[in-house]
């Protein structure tokens, strides 16, 4: 028995182009985005999936709509599929957290290193707290409901986190960019998880 999950990131917003940090801060597509989002409906079109989940914040739902056009159904949002919480950060461009905080948190809070799990901003959530989060999602799926072939709309950064959370420490960092779109893949038979992708290319997310 498989799983399928077909993970992508939402489209650009305003925040996006500003290099702004959005984290739990509401905030919509632009009208690049939601070009973007119009590229995952071919590569979606096909898979047989069976719902959506989605992050309950506007960039991620306004994604998965525009991926369900064609696909037609049900979007289940919840708040463990946001982009992980940056607390003092959200709101600032980045070249204001790194001149408020430094480079070297910056630098250490996107390492992929399992032993940096315990980085996070003042006030704010730490990277393995935003993978447990989303790894209780997969769970939950796997485990509670019927679903083999599942469309999840989220964000950048968890993407990052919840993908590398599979691969081995020393994997060559994913690419991910608005729109991005992987498939993660499970097998029963084997107990072996596998990261496929990206399925379509872009610009890398900062």
């Amino acid at each position: 028995m498989t799983w399928d999950f077909y993970i992508f990131r939402h489209g650009e917003t305003d925040w996006n182009k500003q290099r702004r940090i959005q984290g739990h801060t509401n905030t919509s597509l632009n009208d690049v985005g939601s070009k973007q989002a119009e590229t995952l409906i071919p590569i979606l079109r096909d898979k047989q999936i069976e719902v959506i989940y989605s992050s309950d914040l506007d960039r991620a739902t306004e994604t998965a709509k525009i991926v369900n056009r064609n696909l037609n159904l049900e979007i289940k949002t919840t708040e463990k599929l946001r982009e992980a919480h940056f607390g003092e950060a959200e709101g600032l461009l980045l070249e204001e957290i790194i001149a408020k905080w430094g480079q070297e948190l910056w630098d250490n809070f996107r390492k992929l290193d399992r032993s940096f799990y315990g980085i996070g901003f003042p006030g704010g959530e730490t990277r393995g707290a935003s993978v447990q989060r989303m790894r209780s999602v997969i769970d939950e799926i796997m485990n509670f409901t019927t679903y083999k072939k599942i469309a999840i709309s989220t964000h950048g950064g968890v993407v990052r986190n919840l993908l590398h959370s599979f691969l081995p420490d020393d994997h060559e960092p994913l690419p991910i960019h608005n729109c991005v779109c992987y498939h993660l893949q499970y097998d029963s038979k084997s107990e072996e998880w596998r990261v496929i992708g990206p399925l379509n290319s872009g610009e890398d997310y900062f």
